[in-house]
């Protein structure tokens, strides 16, 4: 016979089931690290060596800030004015959201430190994070890639997932899912001149 305490208890361990599986939905995948390269015709319009960075603008009328990879060997040679075509290397890392969880919203952070003392000079440092949403076009496991679009416009860009532990990821990826970029580096790693 059912006694009342018998049915709460039924009833509170059904509500822990339930609240468990929709916790269990909600976890965030960590860890898809990817790489891809693509090029882009830009001119230069200014060049610092000591970081190693070129800033550029773009055919389209966008403007970027790049680093410059050490395997460069040609970037002694670049100067403002230049137009070329360039190759970028860009790594992402990746936390896939799941079916009930908000993404964060896409917010670029940037925090710079500096400090002086009478006369010994002035020390400084800077780190930046930006954190963007992506939605999956595509994913093949076997070939170890996963397609992805910005909501807010661009193309299609297809990545190679770099890390055991992100391919192992992959068949839980589905197309029309949301995942957002934690960390991300653009590098230019060739630069040609164009005539």
């Amino acid at each position: 016979m059912l006694t009342r305490r018998i049915l709460i208890a039924a009833s509170l361990a059904g509500s822990m089931v339930a609240a468990g599986s929709a916790f269990a939905q909600g976890q965030p995948i960590v860890g898809i690290s990817t790489v891809t390269t693509y090029s882009a015709d830009a001119r230069i319009t200014a060049v610092d060596p000591n970081a190693r960075t070129v800033s550029l603008a773009f055919t389209n009328g966008a403007t970027a800030v790049r680093q410059v990879s050490p395997s460069v060997a040609n970037f002694a040679q670049t100067k403002v004015g230049d137009n070329v075509s360039l190759a970028f290397e860009d790594r992402l890392t990746f936390v896939l959201s799941g079916p009930n969880t908000q993404t964060p919203r896409d917010r670029d952070t940037t925090v710079t430190v500096a400090a002086g003392g009478g006369g010994a000079g002035v020390a400084g440092a800077s780190a930046g994070q930006a954190v963007a949403n992506w939605w999956v076009t595509g994913v093949n496991p076997s070939a170890g890639t996963i397609s992805l679009i910005n909501p807010g416009g661009g193309e299609v860009r297809t990545y190679n997932v770099s890390t055991p532990e992100g391919r192992a990821q992959l068949p839980r990826v589905k197309p029309g899912d949301s995942v957002t970029a934690i960390n991300s580096s653009v590098a230019v790693i060739a630069i040609t001149p164009k005539s």
